[in-house]
């Protein structure tokens, strides 16, 4: 009860006081903000620069909250400036501006990160014939292209990029790379000459991985031979009567094997196709495939004399089986054994 007589024996001695102070101290009016924006750019792209901020008063200073903006004042008239935004991100700020009186008004902003955005793909898959291609380029800083081969042109102008090839005469597929280059990074771009008749057509070595009687790896090869027939891609081995149909794609420069595709006759089974993209995972389905894209190494006629150049590889872990059947129904129950099976797939191609 003390405590709280003595606060208010205190608050009434606060109002005499004031009630004994003069009424010309005494104002009853609200501050009103002078300094107001009229009109404002204040949103850059990432390349940067100036832009203008118009107020209604005269401002005597202006500054910014990050050092990649620079502010000021020219009288009603506020210059910002941004530096070149090599970030990945876009970033904002603000520049506070004050006028004589005192007074104050914040504006923000902002800033885009850099685009960087070409239509271009991994890989460049086209026939031997002499060819052009364009493709759009949108970036915010100056692209570099740089050909690594004298048989590939590159360009860029104006916002697109050429790719310019030679025919391919050399008898075999033919591999190129172009670099692409922005102040974000750099990508390096493959490009494939190849064509079916001229570059892909001929005799081949099987090479597969298999297991010995011991459970031990061992590399084993067969002649084998890529050819049409009835047109239909084959894949013939050239000691036995097996032979089966593949698929190659010219987009994509592959050679794929399905499973379930009949092979020929070993006694009196059927032999076909069993494929698994991974050993242990085989199938019959003609809907599974193994796969691989054809290449080319000089290295590889100056290791073996028999080889063109010329190679395919299916992959370390997929698997290719040659199957026994007893009816021309593939399926689990009418299997009975396998004549051939082994992983880490490649084609050779052989010289003619």
């Amino acid at each position: 009860m003390k405590k709280v007589k003595f606060t208010t024996i205190i608050a009434c001695a606060l109002v005499c006081l004031l009630a004994a102070c003069g009424n010309d101290d005494i104002t009853n009016e609200v501050s009103q903000h002078t300094l107001k924006v009229v009109s404002a750019n204040t949103s850059f792209d990432a390349l940067g620069g100036t832009d203008s901020i118009f107020v209604n008063v005269d401002a005597t200073k202006a500054y910014a909250q990050a050092p990649w903006i620079k502010a000021e004042a020219k009288g009603k008239l506020v210059t910002v400036t941004a530096d070149v935004n090599k970030e990945m991100q876009s970033r904002h700020t603000t520049v506070i501006i004050k006028s004589a009186d005192g007074d104050s008004t914040i504006v923000a902003i902002d800033q885009q990160g850099p685009v960087t955005q070409i239509d271009l793909p991994e890989q460049i898959v086209l026939g031997d014939a002499a060819d052009t291609l364009t493709y759009k380029v949108k970036s915010t800083f100056d692209v570099s292209i740089k050909s690594l081969d004298s048989w590939l042109t590159t360009t860029y102008e104006k916002g697109e990029v050429t790719i310019i090839t030679t025919e391919n005469n050399e008898g075999h597929v033919r591999t190129g790379q172009f670099v692409v280059e922005t102040t974000m990074g750099k990508d390096t771009i493959s490009v494939m000459q190849i064509d079916l008749d001229r570059d892909v057509l001929g005799e081949y070595y099987l090479q597969l991985t298999e297991t010995d009687e011991n459970r031990k790896p061992v590399k084993r090869v067969y002649a084998v031979k890529l050819h049409t027939e009835n047109k239909k891609l084959m894949l013939a081995f050239t000691a036995n009567p097996f032979a089966f149909p593949v698929t190659f794609s010219a987009k994509e420069g592959t050679l794929s094997i399905a499973g379930g595709q009949y092979a020929g006759m070993a006694d009196n089974d059927y032999v076909a196709t069993i494929v698994g993209p991974m050993d242990g995972q085989l199938s019959v389905s003609p809907n599974v495939t193994i796969s691989g894209q054809f290449g080319y190494s000089a290295k590889l006629p100056a290791k073996v004399s028999s080889l063109e150049g010329t190679f395919l590889h299916f992959g370390t872990e997929p698997a290719f089986v040659l199957g026994r059947f007893s009816s021309k129904v593939f399926e689990n129950k009418t299997y009975k054994s396998y004549l051939l099976y082994g992983n880490d797939a490649y084609l050779f191609k052989r010289k003619q």
